[in-house]
């Protein structure tokens, strides 16, 4: 739970990769907000995933170009999230 008003918090980076910010928060160079399950936070890992209170929650859009052509992986990749969303609706 953040303690504070979000306007006085210090805020002094973002990212877009996790990875990235994971590299920072190893470093000691504070914390980072993600979504869960982006990155390990497994017992053993040096990284905790805590939600926040009250919980927050967002959408989350995947887009690509009409005609593109995806490696296998890509491709993999997609099929198992459209099975992932056919069966949470």
């Amino acid at each position: 739970m953040i303690k504070k008003d979000i306007n006085k918090l210090n805020i002094i980076a973002t990212y877009n990769l996790v990875y990235n910010a994971s590299i920072l928060v190893n470093n000691g160079l504070g914390y980072a907000l993600t979504l869960d399950k982006l990155i390990n936070s497994d017992d053993f890992s040096n990284f905790r995933f805590r939600p926040l209170m009250p919980k927050l929650e967002t959408e989350i859009n995947i887009i690509w170009k009409k005609y593109q052509i995806f490696s296998k992986p890509a491709e993999l990749f997609l099929k198992e999230l459209e099975k992932e969303v056919d069966t949470s609706n």
